[in-house]
C-alpha cells in the first residue's frame, strides 16, 4: 500500500461508540497507526483515498468481538512510542 504524506499536524485517530448500532468505529489517518490496525484487525471496513494513495482508514467492530475490541484500544497500537 501507498500512503498519502499527510503532514503531521493533520494527522488524526477517532474511536466513535455507537450505542444504538452496537460498533465501535475507529478512524485513523496516521500511517504507522493504520498499519498497526492492519496486522491486529485485518483490513479496514472503509478506506480514503487521494490521487491512489491512502490517507486514511476506518473500522468497524461489532460489540460482539470482544476480542478485537480489546485489541484496537491498546495503548501500543494507537499510541505507541511518541
Amino acid at each position: 500500500m501507498k500512503y498519502y504524506n499527510t503532514c503531521l499536524e493533520e494527522q488524526e485517530s477517532i474511536i466513535n461508540i455507537d450505542y444504538q448500532a452496537k460498533t465501535l468505529t475507529i478512524y485513523s489517518s496516521r500511517k504507522s497507526v493504520i498499519e498497526r490496525l492492519i496486522n491486529k484487525l485485518g483490513n479496514p471496513t472503509s478506506t480514503y483515498t487521494i490521487d491512489n494513495l491512502i490517507t486514511g482508514a476506518s473500522w468497524k467492530i461489532p460489540f460482539k468481538e470482544k476480542n478485537k475490541i480489546r485489541n484496537a484500544l491498546s495503548k501500543t497500537i494507537l499510541i505507541a512510542q511518541l
